[in-house]
């Protein structure tokens, strides 16, 4: 059925008229500014429609692009964030672009004078990793080919990150290497050149201060093209060393996992009491201390009490001690988790089956 079956259109009134013509003249562009946006739009349609072609290679590309194109003070891009997940996050030159569930992105960004384009590509885990292109490698028509990042990508620089991440407070031997140095003009730890450390197999070794706060591993390839990946240092007075790991207080760590839970049930039959012992870390390895574990029975009347809640210690563990009924023993007895810290939670559901009660028998 048509709308205007249900809806009879009514005629404008004159004054009305009037006032749509003074809105439509107001918004009229110069013939300058049409062309200017029709490129634009035009190109961003483009690349849209292009998207990041596919390219061969052995390692697994961080950030494809599809034709980048420059144009009167905007970048129009488009591509692929690989591997992007929840939290994964993109900008350009300081500016924001959305990912959708494949990692897929488009925008047009302005360049505010800046000769070159930065791509920063973060996730929930707290790792960022910067692709740097000059604005100068421009052809013909402000294109910039998607494959620009490709040889600083394939050239696979990585630095060999201990168990637990980096942890200062005294001199770090930082140790990495790369896939193909063929790829490479320059290679770069903190800014100190290790692109001459580099052996046959390719690896190098540097030395860097305990004070150091953050570092930085920057591959730049023959046509100026960069790719700068940090590596957070944990602060050593807020990650001391413990017998399991370094740990990081709740409001710091970077999200939350339940990553053990035991249970101690020697003589629960005789006692009627077992440990419950939780282990909490966050998305890069680090214990959690502080943050909230809460524990509770799964189904109604197997402990005398059905819930507890502690916090977790500097080795990432609360332990708890539950008093079973004695109906419970010989029966599987099913534990809910709950962990959370100021900025994540996490849960998980594990069980233990019981012993059996003692029988009392009589001589």
């Amino acid at each position: 059925m048509r709308r205007d079956a249900i809806f009879r259109a009514v005629a404008p009134l004159p004054s009305e008229i009037a006032t749509n013509e003074e809105v439509l003249d107001a918004m009229s562009f110069s013939q300058v500014r049409k062309a200017q946006l029709f490129a634009v739009f035009g190109a961003l349609a483009i690349a849209l429609a292009l998207g990041p072609g596919a390219r061969s290679g052995s390692i697994p590309q961080l950030l494809t692009l599809g034709p980048v194109t420059v144009l009167n003070g905007t970048a129009i891009v488009s591509g692929t964030v690989g591997g992007a997940g929840a939290g994964s996050q993109l900008t350009v030159n300081g500016h924001p672009l959305s990912l959708d569930a494949a990692g897929n992105f488009a925008g047009v960004v302005s360049l505010e004078g800046a000769s070159a384009l930065d791509f920063s590509v973060g996730n929930s885990s707290g790792q960022l990793v910067d692709f740097n292109v000059p604005v100068a490698l421009a052809g013909p028509g402000g294109i910039i080919p998607g494959s620009v990042v490709d040889a600083v990508e394939q050239a696979g620089a990585t630095l060999l990150q201990p168990v637990g991440g980096f942890v200062g407070g005294q001199p770090l031997t930082v140790a990495g290497s790369v896939a193909d140095k063929g790829q490479l003009a320059a290679l770069a730890v903190n800014g100190t050149d290790v692109m001459r450390l580099l052996g046959p197999d390719q690896s190098f070794s540097v030395q860097i201060p305990g004070t150091t706060k953050e570092i930085t591993l920057t591959a730049t390839d023959t046509s100026g093209v960069s790719q700068t990946t940090h590596y957070k240092v944990l602060d050593s007075s807020s990650g001391l060393a413990t017998p399991l790991g370094p740990y990081v207080s709740a409001s710091s760590a970077v999200g939350l996992k339940i990553v053990k839970v035991r249970y101690v049930a020697k003589g629960v039959a005789k006692t009627k009491r077992l440990r419950m012992i939780v282990t909490v870390k966050d998305s890069r390895g680090y214990l959690v201390r502080g943050a909230t574990i809460k524990i509770r029975s799964k189904a109604a009347g197997r402990l005398t009490r059905r819930a507890q809640t502690k916090t977790s210690s500097k080795v990432g563990q609360a332990a708890f001690v539950l008093r079973v009924k004695t109906r419970t023993l010989g029966k599987r007895l099913v534990m809910v988790t709950v962990a959370r810290t100021p900025t994540a939670k996490a849960a998980k559901t594990t069980s233990i089956r019981l012993a059996k009660a003692r029988s009392s028998t009589k001589r």
